[in-house]
């Protein structure tokens, strides 16, 4: 038996809508939107396109200059904290981010090498 799955649009509700990716305001957003959708959103964005300048910050590129963070699981970071928390005591949030140093530290000591991926642009909110 074959399963089809549709996606509709986040603004009309109607069916065959493509997932769209922009930036704003430092934060990047998903929208599922139909092909005239689409259509009328580059529309209304093309002059502003046409007159801004591809940005080196937030560009959508392969990552190049920017933030690198450590890829992790859930149980390895679990384990991060308890390694951390023996060696560094209380410096290691319970919560939130580990410290790329500590990361670093953990891989170093347990001979790791581990890969990176472009971190998210930040919200300037």
């Amino acid at each position: 038996m074959a399963k089809r799955s549709i996606i509709e649009s986040d603004l009309s509700g109607k069916p065959d809508a493509d997932t769209v990716t922009f930036g704003w305001g430092g934060a990047w957003y998903d929208i599922d939107l139909t092909a005239e959708e689409q259509q009328e959103f580059e529309a209304t964005l093309a002059p502003y396109l046409e007159a801004g300048r591809e940005s080196e910050r937030f560009g959508l590129d392969d990552g190049v200059g920017r933030r690198q963070v450590p890829v992790t699981t859930a149980a390895e970071r679990v384990q991060i904290r308890e390694w951390a928390k023996a060696h560094y005591g209380g410096a290691v949030p319970e919560f939130g981010q580990i410290p790329k140093g500590i990361i670093e530290a953990y891989d170093q000591a347990h001979g790791l090498t581990r890969p990176t991926r472009p971190a998210e642009p930040r919200s300037r909110r």
